[in-house]
């Protein structure tokens, strides 16, 4: 494991400053003072994913407060990104551990971020995952009925 992480760490050099800065901020995210986001994020941030859409700084500091109540673990490991001029994207996998969710054990969600700055700070962030294999299919009974619909779309 450390192994990965020395490499990891060594790729990171070839990313953009802002990117590495994300990446840092990101790497263990359950243990992040949410009072560093003003480091990363612009004070009229606009952060959309598919639970919630906020608007400015404070607004994301309350935001990630909530997302993160109650969360054992979370991970972000990027693995890929592209630029063009102030706009980037970033391809990402959260490792993430919730006690209500799959019973207390890891759910790993791929994810893209569309990101854009302004004054070398996030001033937009728009995430894209799949919120069904984030939460729904973990929650016990609702899990089980996601699972049997799927199964009946599969010939």
């Amino acid at each position: 494991m450390a192994d990965n992480k020395a490499q990891e760490l060594a790729e990171q050099e070839d990313y953009p400053e802002v990117i590495q800065r994300l990446r840092k901020y990101y790497d263990e995210f359950s243990e992040v003072s949410i009072d560093e986001l003003s480091e990363l994020y612009h004070d009229d941030v606009t952060f959309i994913d598919p639970i919630h859409h906020v608007q400015g700084l404070d607004d994301l500091k309350s935001y990630f407060k909530g997302t993160m109540d109650g969360v054992k673990q979370c991970h972000f490991a990027f693995t890929e990104w592209a630029q063009n001029e102030q706009q980037f994207f970033v391809n990402w996998q959260m490792r993430l551990q919730h006690p209500k969710l799959a019973d207390g054990q890891e759910i790993v969600v791929p994810g893209v971020s569309h990101l854009e700055f302004e004054d070398d700070k996030i001033i937009h962030q728009r995430d894209y995952y799949d919120l069904g294999a984030m939460i729904y299919e973990h929650v016990t009974l609702l899990g089980y009925v996601i699972n049997k619909i799927k199964a009946r779309m599969v010939p």
